[in-house]
């Protein structure tokens, strides 16, 4: 039972005993009602002030239900994002020599969801300017131990490379600015209008020249509700009754498409761009210029719009959720991927992984029994 299902119960049982209370009153009752009205009054001029005092009382227990609530649930965040940010950020190192990614087959985001402990957070990250461009993973030690296993079964071959600076750190005397980005309507699909729209971010970012750079944040969790509330909504779809045949082809139509839209798992994404440079103009205009690139590359039925902006370094260092909308997971994975070799005619200075790791030869092992090692 959900809470909608809650609150129509219970609205149901105020009506009824309403209605009780009405009945024993007898205003149903022929010339019931100015009896009624007039017991009513007596009443009222008897007990106003403890109703007063009684609603009083209702009003604080009601906003200290809400207050603990919503405490609760900031502690809960606040602990969460401590986790986040205890942890450490590592770069993700695709083959130089992969095939071409398609993002349309890439499934690993709907099994990161599922892996990730229980309402914690990661951030997928890729940035830089000309000289460098990396992918990297920043969570927690079981976030990042869930996550890269995940990875690892979707691209075979991915290295993890400690980080030994954090790349979202602001350098003293430089700048920050950054925006945030969300889909406008949660019910409606997210549908790109390139192939990989990855490659526009990174060919922004690789034009990022001088005192300065890029960084894309995806911060994703798993999502509890979509799901559900997609289903109503095509159940009710189909539910409306109407009478022209047309109308009721269009709402079939639109019930059909959230159904296969429920069938996803989805995610609670942040989408942050954000601009470092030596100088504020600089660093807005980089993380502005992120943001239309990636506005640009998403349809207008539900199109990917700014929502938020701004210049505290916190929330980008700590990895925090921000605005938040559900992604599906195919969704997601249209931005948030690795790539092949492919990319590496539009950003040639991106991180690779140096050589294919192989185990090492039989002959080449030494064991207890040898006195020294052999050598081929």
């Amino acid at each position: 039972m959900d809470k909608n299902e809650i609150f129509q119960m219970l609205g149901g049982l105020v009506a009824l005993g309403i209605f009780v209370l009405l009945n024993q009153m007898g205003v149903f009752q022929p010339g019931g009602g100015k009896a009624a009205l007039e017991s009513v009054a007596n009443w009222w001029q008897a007990n106003a002030v403890w109703v007063y005092v009684g609603l009083g009382v209702f009003n604080v227990l009601i906003l200290s239900f809400v207050g603990i609530r919503a405490w609760r649930a900031r502690r809960k965040q606040a602990a969460l994002d401590a986790r986040v940010m205890a942890g450490q950020t590592i770069f993700l190192l695709p083959r130089s020599d992969w095939k071409a990614v398609d993002p349309a087959k890439v499934e690993v985001w709907g099994r990161v969801a599922d892996a990730l402990p229980h309402d914690e957070h990661i951030s997928f990250e890729v940035g830089g300017s000309d000289t460098e461009l990396y992918f990297a993973l920043r969570g927690s030690e079981d976030g990042l131990r869930a996550a890269m296993t995940q990875i690892k079964s979707e691209w075979v071959g991915v290295q993890r490379r400690p980080v030994t600076e954090d790349p979202a750190a602001v350098p003293q005397d430089w700048h920050i600015h950054w925006v945030e980005l969300c889909p406008q309507d949660w019910k409606e699909p997210i549908q790109a209008l390139s192939n990989d729209p990855l490659r526009s971010l990174l060919v922004d970012m690789n034009a990022v020249v001088g005192r300065g750079r890029g960084m894309v944040q995806v911060i994703a969790r798993n999502d509890f509700g979509t799901r559900a509330k997609l289903g109503r909504s095509a159940f009710a779809a189909r539910a409306e009754v109407v009478k022209n045949a047309g109308v009721r082809a269009l709402r079939t139509t639109e019930a059909r498409g959230l159904e296969e839209r429920a069938d996803r798992t989805f995610l609670q994404v942040t989408l942050r761009c954000v601009g470092i440079a030596d100088s504020e103009t600089r660093a807005q205009g980089i993380a502005r210029g992120l943001a239309r690139a990636v506005s640009a590359s998403y349809g207008h039925r539900n199109p990917v719009r700014a929502v938020k902006a701004g210049k505290d370094p916190r929330p980008v260092l700590e990895r925090r959720m921000g605005k938040f909308q559900p992604w599906a997971d195919n969704e997601l994975a249209t931005l948030a991927h690795l790539t092949g070799g492919d990319m590496l005619f539009v950003a040639p200075r991106l991180k690779t992984a140096s050589a294919k790791s192989l185990a090492p030869d039989t002959e080449m092992r030494v064991v207890p029994q040898d006195v020294t090692a052999r050598f081929l």
